[in-house]
């Protein structure tokens, strides 16, 4: 088997199914269908809990809302567009 030498068949995708195969007399050095492409899969980087919590109230409240101290206590009505300018904002 190509595996047992160290030579390109030892390493290549191909080397299973490939009719090059080495022998100790004979290791492959060259071969045009000589593959050894692994995909990397990307890393997912995790989320910080305050980040989704911040996305969240976004989503939530807009404008100076999203950010202020007082917005889950706040009394004032919230309009669709967002609060832009408001006094007790913190």
């Amino acid at each position: 088997m190509c595996s047992e030498y160290r030579d390109l068949c030892s390493t290549c995708n191909y080397g299973p199914a490939c009719g090059n195969h080495s022998t100790p007399e004979k290791p492959v050095f060259y071969c045009e269908e000589f593959d050894t492409y692994v995909p990397v899969k990307p890393k997912k980087k995790p989320v910080p809990a305050s980040a989704a919590t911040k996305m969240t109230d976004s989503d939530k409240y807009k404008g100076l809302c999203c950010n202020c101290e007082n917005r889950e206590t706040c009394v004032f009505p919230k309009c669709e567009g967002g609060i832009w300018h408001c006094e007790e904002y913190r």
